[in-house]
């Protein structure tokens, strides 16, 4: 199977070349690997939404970005919920939520889907691979091997079959790894822990003096520190964690925003974004600067002002802008990476509760996932609008007219 997969991935980089000849319930996890084969002075790119279906198995709906058409649909398990790519790997992995399993396959060559069975009650939830070897499954329920908690499976992806199960907190629902030592740092909802995992060992630990109420854990953009926002309470006010990668420990601490809700790393301008919902700001810090001694801990560069409810970011590749998602006024903000100036405000269709939000490694597309319209909406970034929407598949594939339609909830793109 890894022969077939090795050959899958060598025969995609040939027909690029012979192409391009010139070359919590609402959960939002965060995932935008930029994978390019190379040896191209360009190359083509594709977005990859996961469609959620509550009356049957899930699929993938593949998008090709140069011209915003429907490539294919693919029929995943029950629930699904979440993908993610290994580093510098083209097969794609989805967590099936409502039948305990993971889908693997490459999508590009409509490869075959392996089917990897998790342990019963397992309710996979959030994917994350800073490593080529393994993919990491974070399962919110109880199964087996963690009775009593939540766990995490590991998927070499030698085998596609799980090796090792290990537990960590009670419903855990987001997790980061470094890619620096590969530490997994797992949030856990219903204990307001976070556990860090080295799955080298495997070892298991809970990260020392946080603050209550976390609710995003991200890896900084060089890898060396784990950022951990949390929303406080009646004694607390909300606060970003920064923890070292390597320890299990909080550090330091710099204000946020109130009701803080998703965190991102920018790699090209080494920033930090967090979204807080409840007062409608977006929090931006230099990452490149984080000195757990100084006071503060890490610089503030600006506090944006938003649209109502921002629940996601993405910064564009290019360094010059990022957009946000807002679930309540249902538009996307598109705020200057210079001035920090809100420039304009992309309305998105009535009703259309976006829950996710990411770009393409061109910078030139901005895909929104518009959960409650099933549908994912295409923004231009050249003029800031909106260029087409591609509608997600049928509950039931053998539908033919006023069907009830999927729920996209996750994209990725290369």
């Amino acid at each position: 199977m890894k022969a077939l997969r090795k050959l899958g991935c060598l025969a995609l980089a040939a027909a690029v070349t012979m192409v391009l000849p010139a070359c919590d319930d609402n959960y939002r996890p965060v995932a935008n690997p930029i994978i390019t084969p190379g040896g191209q002075p360009q190359t083509e790119h594709y977005a990859w939404v996961v469609n959620y279906n509550p009356n049957g198995p899930g699929s993938t709906t593949e998008i090709d970005v140069s011209g915003d058409t429907n490539l294919s649909v693919n029929s995943m398990g029950l629930g699904s919920i979440a993908e993610a790519f290994p580093l510098s790997s083209l097969e794609l992995f989805v967590a099936n939520k409502g039948n305990d399993t993971v889908s693997a396959y490459l999508p590009t060559l409509a490869g075959t889907i392996t089917t990897i069975s998790l342990l019963a009650g397992s309710r996979p939830v959030a994917l994350v691979s800073a490593q080529n070897s393994a993919m990491y499954v974070l399962n919110s329920g109880p199964n087996s091997a963690c009775p009593t908690s939540g766990s995490l499976s590991i998927i070499p992806t030698a085998s596609l079959s799980v090796s090792n199960t290990i537990c960590v907190g009670n419903n855990p629902t987001k997790m980061a790894q470094s890619p620096i030592n590969g530490y997994i740092f797992v949030l856990n909802q219903g204990d307001g822990t976070v556990s860090v995992v080295n799955p080298a060992g495997p070892t298991v630990s809970t990260v020392t003096g946080l603050d209550p109420n976390p609710s995003s854990v991200t890896a900084s953009a060089d890898g060396n520190w784990m950022f951990i926002a949390t929303q406080g309470d009646t004694s607390h006010p909300p606060v970003l964690d920064i923890v070292n990668a390597g320890a299990a420990s909080v550090s330091a601490t710099v204000p946020l925003g109130v009701l803080p809700t998703f965190g991102i790393s920018d790699a090209i301008l080494n920033r930090f974004y967090v979204a807080n919902s409840g007062d409608n700001t977006v929090s931006v810090f230099d990452s490149s600067m984080v000195n757990v001694s100084a006071s503060p801990a890490m610089p503030l560069l600006a506090t944006v002002a938003v649209g109502t409810n921002p629940i996601g970011i993405t910064p564009l590749a290019d360094g010059s802008r990022f957009y946000v998602a807002n679930s309540v006024s249902n538009d996307v903000t598109v705020v200057s990476s210079n001035s920090f100036q809100a420039l304009t405000s992309v309305p998105l269709p009535p009703g259309a509760n976006p829950v996710f939000i990411t770009s393409d490694p061109t910078a030139s597309k901005v895909y929104v996932a518009d959960q409650s319209i099933s549908q994912t909406t295409i923004i231009q970034t050249s003029n800031n609008t909106v260029s087409g929407s591609i509608a997600a598949p049928p509950q039931i594939a053998t539908c033919t007219s006023s069907c009830a339609l999927q729920q996209p909830v996750m994209i990725v793109t290369y």
